[in-house]
């Protein structure tokens, strides 16, 4: 008996898996067009990671030339003309054309994003579109953090979509694993991660 018992719920299992699989190839395409935001995306909601090194080796660059100019008059105090003449210019020179340099590195440029998107994600809570469709341009990771205490981080690559933390009990949306552009296509759920407790679900729309 028991294991008959356990061979009718794994059937039961597969079926309803196959049920799902069907239901979601028969569902219309989500159209990006039809995706308007209905709450704000927080400001500091989303997080890039790959923004972080370039800023902070740039200003080692710059002591280096203020710290060589210092030493130069000092060792050689009681010679007149000829020594001035030369260390003068090159000095001045060379500074401004660093620090013109590390201005423009330590800006607010944002990096350079992959040369073509080829999916978009829609993030919805509480049955609300969280921001306007979020394009899968870089890595980076996004921040739900609601009233009540509840937060997920959605990471978001170039080429996949996954929740990468929740604070539900299950952990199920977390174990649903990743949405990406070569398995959507034969996930149980699609294109989708969907967090009951905390009422979050992903979506990935795919640029056909």
């Amino acid at each position: 008996m028991p294991k008959r018992k356990d061979l009718l719920v794994i059937a039961a299992v597969i079926a309803v898996a196959a049920v799902m699989l069907a239901v979601s190839k028969l569902m219309p395409r989500t159209r990006l067009e039809d995706k308007v935001a209905q709450e704000t995306l927080a400001p500091d909601a989303v997080t890039y990671l790959d923004e972080t090194a370039e800023p902070q080796e740039t200003p080692d660059v710059t002591p280096a030339p203020a710290q060589t100019e210092a030493p130069e008059p000092s060792e050689v105090p009681e010679t007149t003309e000829m020594p001035e003449t030369t260390a003068a210019p090159e000095a001045t020179q060379a500074p401004a054309a660093s620090e013109n340099k590390t201005e423009a590195a330590a800006g607010p440029m944002p990096r350079a994003q992959t040369a073509e998107v080829k999916g978009y994600v829609v993030l919805t809570v509480g049955g609300r579109q969280y921001g306007d469709p979020i394009p899968m341009d870089r890595d980076k990771i996004i921040t739900i953090q609601q009233e009540d205490g509840k937060v997920n981080k959605i990471h978001i690559t170039p080429e996949k979509v996954y929740m990468e933390t929740s604070t539900c009990e299950n952990q199920d949306c977390v174990g649903q694993g990743e949405i990406s552009l070569d398995n959507y296509q034969t996930r149980i759920l699609s294109t989708f991660v969907i967090c009951l407790p905390n009422e979050v679900t992903i979506e990935m729309v795919p640029v056909e």
